[in-house]
């Protein structure tokens, strides 16, 4: 029992000092490890280099991993990169079990540990609220760290003395799935396969468990990362995802691999150990071993790397991946430019529809579905950034004057069409601030004809090219301006006699100015799709009979 409680005890040290050096650490280095994702992570070398040194620093492969998903997530890597950030790492992680290997088990850890939390105490209490508080965490962090891998090593030796765990050989392969699952269920328990990896190198250092056991744990740990990964995509972005995917997949692969070879994989790390004279100890051995099989993995995955990244491309897909695609763009054409202005006019008339759909039904209804509506959005850009990208190159194309004028139209047109949206969605944010009184029927009839009067307009705005449209959306504007402004009337009115608080008024007018900006961007991005189909040549021509109506319908 004494030793049962010596090893909860030195356990909850490890932890605790692992926390608070992952932690500050993390702090320590700040803003950079944004700026190492983001800007180190250009080529699959440097991703993987990148992925192994900050996994090395932070020791934590796991707060990489969820911080490479929630990059990727936020659209600030892409999938090529985070996949090699990813390889590197999971051989990164293997650090830490060098650290003791190397350090823990050769050297008087107390001696070092005991004042290691106390200058790091000292440090991190005079170090107020800048870069020094966390680099005194992270030394206490060390200290607590070490102490506890003291205690645990006292302890697994106290164990190892008097109970000794059934070797591979004994069981067979039920024995060794059943250490793997044990490492497996370690790491997630504790959300860090390294230290689960320095648990279960204090327990085969201290005798408890047999090499061949271990060894098939420190593969269960390193595939117990994966369960991290699983938790952080829960209602991310498919990219996350996919992240996410070769992780595991990686993970799954590497662990085959190291126990379909875990046999010889041993020699070989005896091998290593005799050929460099390293002084051999099971921990050493083990460290060598979770090393191998990493590299070994990222060995067998860099010319799988590419096919790899292609399937998961085709995994997770969104609707808004889905409808996010653009519907008459072809790379085909740009070589004929006239069929390639004609392509993008369509794809245009088709994002008017769509963000007119989306925007009416916002107008229609005050408890708009805030997930669907910011979907819309996602598709949106989408399908904008496309039909930029196709005036990108088509501007390369010999065109003529008609054609090149009408090309920064239609960049405007679609960014207004991406502000529409976003308007949408600030409307219906804005509403939860929106409290009407129970009585104060005015307000309400008031933005109902409001609400009203912006859904024809936006309706009226759908692309059907008419020469009396312009004159009608005028008049129509003209009529909501003056409807808006007997809505801050009588809201005004309302609060200076205390029925309404100054947080409310400022959440209704607000909203009121931004349908009403609804309405006129939809006005000015029509009448601005009005002049590129002048500019096509798109309008009715009915003169020289080249009336082109089926463009404009469609």
């Amino acid at each position: 029992m004494e030793y049962i409680n010596a090893l909860l005890g030195g356990l909850g040290l490890f932890l605790v000092g692992m926390w608070l050096m992952t932690d500050g650490l993390k702090l320590a280095a700040g803003d950079a490890l944004i700026s190492i994702l983001h800007n180190w992570t250009k080529t699959p070398g440097r991703g993987l280099i990148t992925g192994f040194s900050i996994t090395a620093l932070v020791q934590s492969s796991s707060a990489i991993t969820v911080a490479t998903i929630g990059f990727a997530n936020a659209g600030l890597i892409n999938l090529q990169q985070a996949v090699w950030v990813i390889f590197g790492s999971n051989v990164g992680t293997t650090m830490t079990g060098w650290i003791v290997a190397l350090i823990g088990f050769k050297i008087n850890l107390e001696a070092y540990a005991l004042p290691l939390i106390g200058i790091g105490m000292i440090v991190r209490m005079t170090g107020g609220k800048g870069r020094r508080t966390a680099i005194g965490q992270a030394i206490l962090g060390f200290g607590l760290f070490f102490l506890g891998i003291s205690v645990l090593k006292e302890s697994f030796m106290g164990l190892g003395e008097t109970v000794q765990l059934p070797s591979v050989n004994e069981g067979g392969i039920s024995v060794v799935m059943i250490y793997l699952l044990m490492g497996l269920i370690l790491t997630t328990l504790m959300q860090s396969s390294s230290a689960a990896v320095v648990v279960i190198l204090s327990a085969a250092q201290g005798g408890l468990v047999p090499l061949g056991a271990a060894a098939a744990t420190v593969i269960g740990a390193n595939l117990g990362t994966t369960t991290t990964a699983l938790i952080s995509v829960w209602g991310a972005t498919p990219t996350a995802k996919r992240v996410a995917a070769s992780h595991i997949l990686f993970n799954l692969i590497t662990a085959s691999i190291a126990l379909l070879l875990m046999s010889p994989m041993l020699w070989l790390v005896d091998w290593i150990q005799s050929f460099l004279s390293m002084s051999p100890s099971i921990a050493t051995t083990l460290a060598l071993f979770h090393t191998v099989f990493n590299l070994l993995g990222v060995i067998v995955m860099l010319p799988l790397a590419k096919r790899l990244i292609d399937f998961l491309q085709t995994r997770f897909i969104s609707k808004a991946e889905v409808e996010g695609k653009s519907k008459y763009l072809d790379k085909n054409i740009l070589t004929i430019p006239a069929v390639a202005s004609d392509a993008l006019f369509k794809e245009l008339i088709d994002i008017n529809e769509f963000s007119i759909k989306s925007s009416t039904s916002v107008l229609s209804q005050e408890g708009a579905d805030m997930i669907n509506l910011k979907n819309d959005n996602e598709i949106m850009i989408k399908r904008t950034s496309e039909v930029g990208n196709y005036v990108a190159m088509l501007s390369k194309q010999d065109l003529s004057d008609e054609i090149a004028q009408c090309l920064p139209d239609m960049m405007v047109v679609a960014q207004q069409y991406v502000l529409l949206m976003d308007l949408a969605i600030d409307v219906v944010e804005l509403q939860k601030k929106v409290h009407v009184p129970v009585g104060e029927s005015a307000i309400v009839e008031a933005m109902t004809k409001l609400r009203k009067l912006a859904v024809h307009t936006l309706e009226d705005t759908k692309i059907t090219i008419n020469d009396n449209k312009a004159i009608a959306l005028s008049n129509t504007l003209d009529e909501m301006e003056s409807v808006y402004e007997d809505f801050k009337l009588i809201v005004f009115k309302t609060g200076s006699k205390g029925r309404l608080g100054i947080v409310t008024i400022d959440a209704m007018v607000h909203q009121a100015s931004l349908i009403k900006r609804m309405a006129k961007l939809s006005v000015k991005a029509t009448g601005r799709m009005h002049k590129i189909a002048e500019g096509l040549k798109l309008t009715h021509e009915e003169n020289n009979g080249s009336v082109k109506e089926e463009i404009i319908e469609q």
